[in-house]
This record gives structure tokens, sequence and C-alpha cells, in this order.
């Protein structure tokens, strides 16, 4: 009996800490995270974004960048959540703009260049094959030296 309730709570801290392990970044990592949002967050956003749109510089976003800071150097392993958040968002952006992008060259570069090849009759597909195969016979004798030696 002792032999199963010790087997049932080595299975259940197992999966506890299956559950709760979470791949660890070192502080280094962090704090990079932390510094570059604290540079990139209010120069795309406050500066970039708003001189686009025709609208004044955002001010606020530099209390967002000081946030960052404070955390990169003070403690960093609570920007680990917010860089989960960030790399989330980045992987669905990457997704849709790699779908755009392969789109885009495609209708842009590779239709056009197929349509202008059928155009001109160029497929190289459709060319017929005339011959029945692609042997081609030895007109000179082989000697038993570069039998010897092929290559």
């Amino acid at each position: 009996m002792s032999k199963l309730s010790s087997a049932k709570k080595d299975m259940s801290t197992r999966a506890n800490s299956k559950a709760s392990s979470k791949p660890k970044m070192s502080n280094q990592e962090l704090k990079a995270f932390g510094i570059l949002m604290a540079w990139a967050f209010p120069l795309f956003i406050g500066v970039i974004a708003p001189w686009l749109l025709g609208a004044g510089l955002q001010w606020w976003t530099l209390w967002v960048s000081a946030f960052f800071i404070s955390l990169s150097l003070l403690a960093p392993n609570l920007i680990y959540f917010p860089y989960k958040v960030w790399m989330f968002i980045g992987g669905i952006v990457g997704f849709i703009n790699t779908r755009i992008i392969l789109g885009v060259t495609f209708y842009l570069l590779i239709f056009p260049i197929g349509l202008i090849l059928s155009a001109f009759n160029k497929l190289q597909y459709k060319n017929k094959c005339t011959s029945h195969s692609n042997y081609v016979k030895r007109t000179d004798k082989l000697t038993k030296k570069q039998l010897e030696n092929p290559f």
C-alpha cells in the first residue's frame, strides 16, 4: 500500500514539475530584450507612427521606456512574460507577413514570367522529346587503362 501511495506522489510531483517548468532564459537575454524595447517602442510608436499618420509626438511612450529600463536593470525576470507575449505576437505577424510576401512575389514576378513564356511558346515542359532515349553511344574504343581508372 505504501508503494502505491509513494508512486502516486511521485507521479503527481512529476506532472507538476513538467507543467510548471518553462524554458529558462538567462538574465542577459531578458536584459537585452528590455533595453531593445526601451528604445524601439518609443521610436516606432512614439515618433515614426505618429509622423506617418500626421499626429504629434507621443510622449507617454517614454514612460513605457522608463518602465522597461528599470525592469531590465533591477529585475530582469519580470520581463519574461512581456517577452513571451511579444514573441507570440511576432510569430503571428511573421506568419501573416510570410504569406503576403510570398503571394506578392508569385503574382508580381513568377506569374508574369510564366505568361510571357507561354505567349512566346517558350515553356520548356511543353517541348516534345524526339528521341526515344537519352543514351549516347560512344564512338571511341575504351582501353584497359581507362576501364581501370574510370574517373
